[in-house]
């Protein structure tokens, strides 16, 4: 039976413990007066299948480095494999070199988690735009989950929409819209995002369908909630009715919930990939139904 060990960020560890009835390890992690990491593994992995479970959210490059520790530690004492559930994952929307002299950050990040000898990961809706085949860029088997299903069930249960239309607030998002108004039987509409740099963003328009019909705004995450509030801003000005959004990773960096909600979002909802306020849903279920199948 495959051994769970949460890490710093692995609260979702408990919860998908309970749901598979895979047993809790343990590892020893504090983070030293001068900023280095320690790592201990606490627990006698020596031929067992291991699931570790960490989420890279607000402080990516710290959940990086203890992770890829918490792997190469694992392996050395002779882990039979190393499966990483990793729920939000970091440097996914810099999948490629969009300006001369910039670092692929993500396949930077790749061939660590690879070399390190990592043998498979569990993501929920990577940030995939341009990247399709994660296996092949990874070098390992990557599963990626959608949470948009529940995130659905959610909305339709708890919001109190009026002929509603799904929106995605620009082209990346349309994959995420589509699931979600094929879930609820609604029209989805894509908005167009012009960015400015990596906090500001301009959408100059919406469309008219919008006008009077109150909107869900579906993405993958919000992290300063500059697309967002930009695209509220644009439905607004068309005259649509109350605004709903939802989305998967809740990173909500600096004052993103204050701003969402002083543009007058009626509701909010994420998932437990990172822990927040709107953290309503959590993903551990399809975690744990896709790790029975993988172990069960």
């Amino acid at each position: 039976m495959p051994l769970i060990i949460p890490a710093t960020q692995g609260v979702l560890a408990i919860k998908v413990s309970r749901l598979t009835g895979f047993p809790l390890g343990y590892a020893q992690l504090e983070k030293l007066p001068d900023g280095e990491k320690y790592v201990r593994i606490s627990t006698d992995v020596e031929g067992e299948d291991v699931i570790l479970v960490n989420s890279f959210a607000h402080n990516p490059d710290e959940m990086l480095i203890e992770t890829i520790f918490l792997i190469e530690t694992l392996k050395d004492y002779n882990a039979k494999s190393v499966t990483g559930v990793f729920p939000y994952f970091p440097y996914s929307r810099q999948d490629r070199r969009f300006i001369k002299g910039e670092a692929f950050s993500l396949k930077i990040v790749a061939d660590l988690l690879r070399n390190a000898g990592l043998d498979g990961m569990i993501v929920v809706d990577f940030h995939l735009h341009r990247l399709r085949n994660l296996t092949s860029f990874f070098g390992f088997e990557v599963k990626n989950l959608t949470a948009m299903h529940k995130l659905a069930e959610f909305a339709n249960e708890n919001f109190d929409m009026d002929d509603p239309i799904v929106v995605a607030p620009d082209e990346e998002a349309v994959q995420w819209a589509k699931l979600v108004a094929d879930d609820l039987s609604l029209n989805y509409v894509a908005l167009q995002k012009i960015r400015i740099d990596a906090e500001n963003v301009i959408i100059d328009s919406a469309p008219k369908e919008v006008e009077g019909r109150d909107v869900l705004i579906v993405d993958d995450m919000i992290s300063t909630g500059g697309t967002v509030i930009q695209a509220i801003k644009a439905l607004k000005r068309v005259g649509c009715g109350k605004v709903f959004v939802a989305c998967t990773h809740a990173i909500l960096a600096k004052d993103a919930l204050r701003r969402l909600l002083e543009c007058g979002v009626e509701g909010l909802v994420a998932t437990d990939t990172v822990l927040s306020p709107i953290s309503h849903v959590s993903v551990a279920d399809i975690i744990s139904e896709c790790l029975l199948k993988m172990f069960g």
